[in-house]
């Protein structure tokens, strides 16, 4: 297989670390969404990453379809996700409210770095900084402990860590220890873990 992104975008690295906690090989493609725009589409329409390509060439977009698919890969015993209802219901929630997370710290990236000084928009940048805040408030009044779900590693855990993991290395005055002390010890817990260890936060 291989894995087509950056490791600085939560996306592709919560499905690198979903890959190295199964055990599965594959190489990666460094492609970037900016600098090998046309490259990435070529794997992907949209231009974006990650992108899956499989053992027989079927390429597969988006994180979310990507650990779908790996869950079914590896089946219900192994999966990082419940199959069905109420309990998975409730790892989608966090799931939901970390890859919001994810969205806005990248969002909020492209707004303070990709535009001129003078085309910022403070409304906008704050509007981001508060639905990040929100989304850590709710993920630490959310965990159970000492994972995310409870006493097992789950897909909540790699989705909220990976999004952490933006927000620390490109916002780093939006993660307040001392405000989600709960959340901030998960995350360097979880970092110091081989999954996380193998596909560490990077440029490329």
């Amino acid at each position: 297989m291989i894995l087509y992104g950056l490791m600085d975008s939560p996306f592709v690295r919560r499905v690198a670390v979903t890959l190295c906690h199964y055990g599965l090989k594959y190489e990666r493609s460094a492609l970037s969404v900016f600098r090998d725009a046309d490259a990435l589409r070529a794997v992907n329409p949209l231009g974006k990453a990650p992108a899956l390509e499989l053992d027989d060439g079927e390429l597969i977009f988006d994180s979310e379809m990507i650990l779908d698919h790996l869950d079914a890969e590896v089946g219900p015993a192994r999966a990082l996700m419940p199959a069905a209802g109420p309990e998975r219901r409730a790892h989608q929630r966090v799931v939901t409210v970390a890859l919001g997370l994810a969205e806005k710290s990248v969002a909020l990236n492209g707004e303070l770095n990709r535009r001129a000084a003078g085309k910022i928009d403070p409304d906008w940048v704050a509007r981001h900084q508060v639905q990040i805040a929100s989304a850590l408030d709710w993920l630490e009044a959310t965990l159970a402990g000492p994972w995310m779900m409870g006493p097992d590693l789950s897909q909540a855990d790699i989705t909220t860590v990976t999004s952490i993991g933006h927000v620390e290395h490109r916002h780093s005055a939006l993660f307040d220890a001392n405000a989600v002390p709960r959340l901030a010890e998960l995350a360097a817990r979880a970092e110091t873990q081989a999954p996380f260890n193998v596909a560490p936060f990077s440029d490329s």
